[in-house]
Order: C-alpha cells, then structure tokens, then sequence
C-alpha cells in the first residue's frame, strides 16, 4: 500500500474533491464538506474541507489561531522530509497537542483554489506517513476547465456537471438518493440494493413512480427486461397548468437493473423547460456500479 495507482486503491469523489483512499478504507458522509474514512469500523482521518474567501494567507493565520485557542493544536516547527512534496500544492502544517511528537491534525490549503483541508488523525487504526501523503498527493479539491464532477462513493461511479450543485442527500438502509439543482432543472441520483428484495414485492414500474413521486399510467411506461424509463413533454396549455400548480412540466426518469450486482439505479430529471435530449444519455453513460 505504497502507491495509490496500485489495486489496493480506490478512487472517491464527493462535493469538488475527489482523492484515491486505501480500498479497505470506508469513506463515510458525515456533511457537505465533512468525511470520515473507517477501517474495519474503527475511524483513521477525519475531513472536512471550505473554500476561502479573499486572502488565503489571512484565512489560514485565523484557522490555525482558532485550532489554538480552541483545540490546543499547535503547528510543527518543521515538516518532516515525507511531507515536503505536498509543498508544491499547498500550504502544510502539521498540528501537534501539547507535548506530543506526533501529529494530531494537519492544515492544508490549496495554491490554487484556496481551499482549506482540516485532517484529523485517529490512533486507534496507525497509518504510515506513505499512506497519509499520498492520499493528500492524490486529492484534487478544483475542477479544471471542462472537467466534470466526480461522484464515487460506496459501489457507485458517477460524473456530472460543475454546474449541478448538491443540494441533498440521504445514505438510508438499501436506499442511496442525492440530489442537485443547476438553474431550474432538479436531479435526483438514486442507489437501491439489494435489488432482489426490492423486485420481490414492487415492480419497476411501481418503483419508478415511487422514487419519482409522480402519479401516471403504467401503460406509459417503457419497460425492457433491465429498465424503465417516462418521459413527459406536455403541450403548453398543460405546462402553464402545471405552473399554476407549481409542479414541474418536464420529466425524464429511467430506472435500471443491475442483476450481476443485485443493485438498482435511478436518474430523475425535473424542470420547468424542455430537458434536453441527450441530457439523460450523457449521464447514465458514467453512471456505473462495481461488485463489491
């Protein structure tokens, strides 16, 4: 566990930061900008992460005061020869606890972007100071120009607009459901496993009507053996009925079965104007699940 191009390393994206883990690891949402990362269900780091705004050398002198006063962290004189290469990428200090030689937190903030990372460190599972640094190398917390977001969390891969902001998310028992909004088009992300169990007592036509909160005739629906997809483009005077009842005129969603990872997943798309065709295609074309 040296390199996080080897297999023993997995790929994570959440909210703008994605960053290779140890495969044995769970990243575990804790908030918008907080992640926990667990082996074996005990905790090893603690993230959480914000973009500052104007001086970022002003914004981390106020960070590390504030870690002192209310936490009695206090920054490393210097950074042992391991940790220099995040230099090139960030600003790094290494916060020690009173008299302890060990770290008990790190404090990086991005050249580029000027995004804080706070990282907490568990003793309770020992990582070596190999693995720490390249999962801090490894993480990138701003998107290039054209790139889109990384969505990876649990068995699921996903890519999606910078644009599409997250504005909710839920991790329920065998349900995974986020959900964005980029102007005035709402999406909806969804995960069920297993699939089994669900397809057991509901069909996926019911369950599309479920996830999607919409009522229509299931002779309107596509099915396939491993999908079902509707699709509603009303003619305007339904659309202007649909405002007055603050519903959204335009839907796509498609729900698909995944058998060889007993997994379902869900896109349901929403907006007041016409979805674009090819919207719908260029997102499940990412979306994949991988056995676990």
């Amino acid at each position: 566990m040296t390199s996080a191009q080897s297999p023993s390393w997995k790929e994570t994206g959440w909210n703008s930061l994605r960053f290779q883990c140890p495969q044995d690891w769970d990243v575990i949402v804790s908030g918008d900008h907080h992640l926990l990362f667990e082996s074996n269900f005990h905790p090893v780091l603690e993230l959480r992460w914000h973009v500052n705004k104007g001086n970022t050398e002003r914004a981390t002198k106020n960070i590390l005061q504030n870690l002192q006063k209310d936490s009695g962290l206090f920054p490393h004189k210097s950074l042992p020869p391991s940790w220099q290469i995040l230099t090139d990428k960030y600003s790094v200090h290494l916060l020690l606890k009173g008299k302890d030689k060990s770290a008990s937190a790190a404090l990086l903030t991005c050249h580029t972007c000027g995004t804080s990372l706070l990282f907490y460190f568990f003793d309770t599972v020992p990582a070596s100071h190999t693995d720490i640094t390249t999962l801090f190398s490894s993480i990138s917390c701003h998107d290039s120009v054209g790139r889109k977001t990384l969505w990876a969390l649990q068995d699921f891969h996903l890519l999606l607009p910078a644009s599409y902001q997250l504005s909710g998310y839920n991790f329920g028992a065998g349900l995974t459901r986020l959900s964005f909004t980029d102007n005035s088009l709402i999406s909806h992300i969804c995960r069920l496993a297993p699939a089994s169990q669900r397809l057991q007592t509901s069909s996926m036509a019911d369950l599309l009507m479920v996830l999607g909160d919409v009522e229509i005739n299931t002779e309107s629906i596509q099915q396939s053996e491993y999908m079902v997809s509707h699709s509603r483009h009303p003619p305007i005077h339904k659309q202007i009925l649909d405002r007055f009842k603050r519903k959204m005129p335009f839907h796509e969603m498609i729900l698909r079965h995944h058998p060889e990872c007993d997994r379902l997943t869900g896109l349901f798309l929403f907006d007041k104007k016409p979805i674009p065709d090819t919207l719908a295609a260029s997102i499940l074309d990412s979306y994949e699940i991988f056995p676990v």
